[in-house]
């Protein structure tokens, strides 16, 4: 479930619906210490009740409480955070979402708006209680949103299915609401973050409808990138010009070697520049850009 937090002392986000079936429209205004380009990406915080708590020998409050501080104090501060998903550990529990909330207080201080997906660990009515109270479904069982800025328009997908079971999948509602969407905004650049990764053959722990999801969005040229996380491994690919960008995990990678992080992205007009910002600041990829171009059309 997509939510969106503006900052506790700048609350500078126009919000308001849009057309039926069409899901939450934000068009944020900047101040001058905000860059309107810039945002931060994080997946996977996988917060638990328990601050000390300890996973795969990583404590994650400690890890996201690291990513916070950095963002805050960035020397441009970007238009907003997104939290691709998994905020919680386990099962989402109340407790989980009053720490996650409590370690992005800084962010929220800072004046940089927050905005979450949920992946499938996190409890869609425990989240909402917790973070998104009066939010309202324009796809049954689902929540979508966009965030339209000078770049890029930003659709925000919703592919929790059930909590604590891996796959994840966007569904025909949800997928007539995007299609409906991009077809409404063809004058800029569409990046799509969902947090389960496409897979696209054999049966897998990932999202079920990969393939009629980027049947809808291949043709749709303004379409530039699909971001997900799930996989906690950082990674960038290309599908018939379609960037596919893997983020990683703020809380711990799966697989030996892998950074654990987040990613700073700057739009540009024909593309985006993302930098790996591993928490090992002696990772082989800790401060290396990407230069993204985007497809024609």
């Amino acid at each position: 479930m997509p939510f969106h937090v503006p900052p506790i002392n700048r609350r500078r986000f126009l919000l308001g619906s849009v057309a039926a079936g069409a899901g939450l429209l934000l068009r944020p205004t900047w101040s001058a210490d905000r860059d309107p380009h810039r945002w931060a990406l994080l997946s996977d915080p996988h917060i638990a009740e328990d601050a000390a708590f300890v996973a795969r020998e990583v404590n994650v409050s400690d890890h996201l409480r690291r990513v916070v501080a950095e963002v805050a104090v960035l020397d441009r501060l970007p238009a907003g955070l997104i939290v691709n998903g998994d905020c919680a550990y386990g099962v989402g529990t109340l407790g989980d979402y009053a720490t996650f909330s409590d370690l992005l207080k800084p962010i929220s201080a800072a004046g940089i708006p927050m905005h979450y997906t949920l992946g499938n660990h996190d409890q869609r009515d425990n989240f909402r209680q917790s973070l998104a109270a009066g939010s309202k479904n324009v796809v049954e069982g689902k929540v979508v949103s966009l965030i339209e800025t000078p770049r890029a328009n930003w659709f925000i997908l919703d592919s929790l299915d059930k909590t604590n079971m891996a796959p994840g999948i966007v569904g025909e509602e949800q997928r007539r609401w995007l299609a409906q969407a991009l077809d409404a905004r063809k004058d800029r650049p569409a990046l799509v973050m969902v947090h389960h990764n496409p897979i696209f053959e054999g049966v897998s722990k990932a999202l079920v409808d990969t393939q009629e999801l980027y049947d809808l969005l291949a043709p749709r040229k303004q379409v530039k990138a699909l971001i997900f996380g799930h996989t906690h491994h950082w990674d960038l690919q290309q599908k018939e010009g379609l960037h596919l960008i893997n983020l990683p995990a703020v809380s711990y990678p799966f697989k030996a070697g892998d950074p654990a992080g987040w990613v700073d992205l700057h739009l540009a007009e024909q593309g985006a520049t993302l930098e790996l910002r591993s928490l090992d600041p002696a990772h082989p990829a800790h401060g290396k850009k990407s230069e993204l171009k985007w497809r024609a059309g």
